[in-house]
């Protein structure tokens, strides 16, 4: 006799292909033309479809404290999904990079490998992981430039106001740099770096490179300097750069002197999920306890460099999936419309920024959506921010200006620092961040000519240009009413009238038996959609579920309950066993009863 609780371990690809294809169907088009001239490229081999990733992720999406569920869900994963790859290539001598985040493999061979792998049933999808453009002109660093007190983009979104009015300058928020790496001893970050305790250093944990390995951060280009100073820098003295100047930083250098790969931004991204010392194994020595709140992106991937537009995507929902907020830049190829085109800030997981300048100008580089590439049209940018002549550190212990939308993905990610230290109640909500972030966004960005995208003009809110606005860092805090008084706005809380409620749950996650067999737990939902979310548990007879192959015989066991756990001591006929199926609903809506193998939601009579 056993009971077995049914678990639909459950990220996003655009793409599904069948496991049946054949080679060569296998082979993203723009890797394949480049293989068939003879030449060795680098490659990302993919063992997961769109729906079982999603699932993937929706099991164990939206606890207080999920990030351990999903690194420990998605490496167990990607270990069993790829055992045969990676044992194959091992034997060969062949080296590759786990890509667990993704589930997949970054390998560099010919067309004869890439066939051969691509060959194995358990493979869905081979893409390229060519050497990109990663940051787009825009980006310069001009003869260092005298301090303003607090620098013009600080203020200009109200930061100050957050500081001096409500006593909070990013206080126990972490925030991370992807980019090209970071001086970490620059006067304005050195007391910000996480890994240094006023007196002594230790990187482990706070900064990986994803190119080198260097076990010691550096910055290569500037721009990772530039940009870690406008999240959190200051020196204390007249150098109040940063947004955030009370959060901590740790970083990931993710680009080359500029120049990125899909593998290294993914690598990066798994640091992040689950941060680990230098030399450490990322699917044995991840700690993702120490993993940061708020990733900031100010790069891309071009589709028309070879970079495969959906391969990323997963990365950046996983780390959606366990509280961390991701904020990209939109880019500067503006004026034209549909030019935010490259990922990451295509994707609907980040929190996306265009550029104003000082009088509020949406800048002529800032790119404008709709999100054609993809084939969504999905409005972009959500929010602007300051991005035109921001002053910030750079390598030498100085400071400099530069403009491009990657000086205002900072500001947004340094006002998202502040939110989230002034009302602690939100860390981790990403959802309900955004939409706070978005609606206090202030409609003030002007455009210097007339413009239509995407069937939005300069007077609709949200439109194409700037989203709902520039960014308020002060005006987010405040955001009203609260008519429930559960600290979630009104305006982002599915329930604005039950202090219980705030947002609808998702697939319950972590479904397990204690070792005595008699208590059936999971993870709360209590934090991402609120405390009087109930659970429905059903449990049925294993050999009915193998004979009718859905759930329908399941008996619910008694009323729902906003407890995450339930005993059962009853013991299942001899020779079979109980199968247990678990719902979360409140009055916003339900998280389903998960799938089955097929991917097909299951469904089941409503319990009391």
């Amino acid at each position: 006799m056993s009971r077995y609780p049914l678990l639909a371990l459950a990220i996003v690809v655009g793409v599904t292909m069948a496991r049946g294809a054949s080679p060569d169907a296998k082979l993203a088009p723009w890797l394949s033309a480049r293989l068939t001239g003879g030449q060795s490229e680098g490659f990302i081999v993919l063992f997961d479809d769109e729906t079982s990733w999603q699932r993937a992720l929706h099991a164990v999406a939206g606890r207080k404290a999920p990030a351990r569920s999903v690194y420990e869900a998605l490496t167990a994963r990607a270990r069993h999904a790829q055992a045969g790859v990676r044992a194959e290539l091992a034997a060969a001598g062949i080296p590759f990079r786990p890509l667990y985040l993704v589930n997949g493999l970054a390998i560099r061979g010919d067309i004869a490998l890439a066939r051969k792998i691509a060959a194995r049933s358990e493979v869905i999808r081979i893409v390229g992981d060519p050497v990109v453009r990663g940051i787009e002109a825009g980006s310069s660093f001009p003869s260092p430039a005298a301090p303003e007190a607090i620098e013009w983009g600080v203020s200009r979104i109200n930061a100050d106001d957050v500081w001096t009015l409500d006593g909070k300058r990013g206080e126990g928020i972490v925030v991370a740099s992807a980019d090209t790496g970071v001086e970490w001893n620059h006067p304005a970050l050195l007391g910000k770096y996480r890994g240094w305790n006023g007196s002594v250093a230790s990187h482990d944990y706070s900064w990986f490179d994803a190119i080198a390995d260097t076990a010691v951060p550096l910055d290569d280009h500037n721009h990772g300097t530039h940009t870690t100073g406008t999240m959190v820098g200051g020196d204390g003295a007249a150098n109040q750069i940063g947004v955030a100047p009370g959060a901590r930083w740790i970083a990931c250098r993710n680009m080359n002197h500029g120049d990125g790969q899909p593998s290294t931004y993914i690598a990066c991204n798994q640091f992040f999920l689950a941060p680990f010392p230098h030399g450490g194994d990322p699917e044995a020595d991840g700690d993702p306890s120490r993993a940061p709140d708020i990733v900031n992106n100010s790069w891309g991937c071009p589709p028309s460099e070879g970079c495969d537009a959906f391969v990323l995507e997963a990365s950046f929902a996983a780390l959606r999936a366990a509280g961390i907020l991701a904020v990209a830049a939109a880019g500067n190829s503006g004026p034209s419309c549909s030019t935010v085109s490259d990922p990451p800030a295509i994707y609907d997981e980040l929190l996306v920024s265009g550029a104003t300048d000082s009088g509020d100008i949406l800048a002529g580089f800032s790119s404008r959506g709709a999100v054609t590439v993809d084939g969504s049209g999905r409005m972009r940018p959500d929010v602007a921010a300051p991005g035109v002549s921001v002053r910030s550190s750079i390598r030498g212990a100085t400071y400099s200006t530069s403009s491009g939308t990657s000086m205002a993905s900072p500001h947004t990610s340094g006002a998202a620092a502040l939110l989230w230290s002034a009302k602690p109640e939100l860390r981790g909500l990403v959802g309900i961040t955004r939409c706070v972030m978005s609606r206090a966004a202030r409609p003030v960005v002007t455009l210097a000519a007339p413009q239509t995208c995407g069937n939005t003009a300069a007077t609709d809110r949200p439109n194409n240009f700037w989203g709902y606005g520039l960014v308020d860092a002060y005006a987010a805090v405040h955001l009203g009413p609260d008519e429930d008084g559960d600290g979630i706005a009104s305006p982002c809380d599915c329930a604005s009238t039950n202090g219980g409620v705030h947002d609808g749950p998702v697939e319950v996650p972590g479904l397990g038996f204690d070792a005595a067999k008699t208590t059936l737990s999971w993870g709360s939902l209590g934090h991402q959609a609120g405390d009087a979310t109930f659970y429905d548990v059903a449990r049925g007879d294993l050999a009915i579920l193998r004979a009718l192959g859905t759930i329908d015989a399941a008996a619910c066991l008694g009323a729902a309950s906003n407890l995450s756990s339930r005993t059962d001591a009853s013991l299942p006929p001899t020779g079979s066993g109980y199968y247990y199926v678990v719902r979360a609903r409140n009055v916003c809506g339900d998280g389903g009863w998960g799938a089955g193998s097929d991917g097909i939601p299951r469904s089941h009579t409503t319990c009391p």
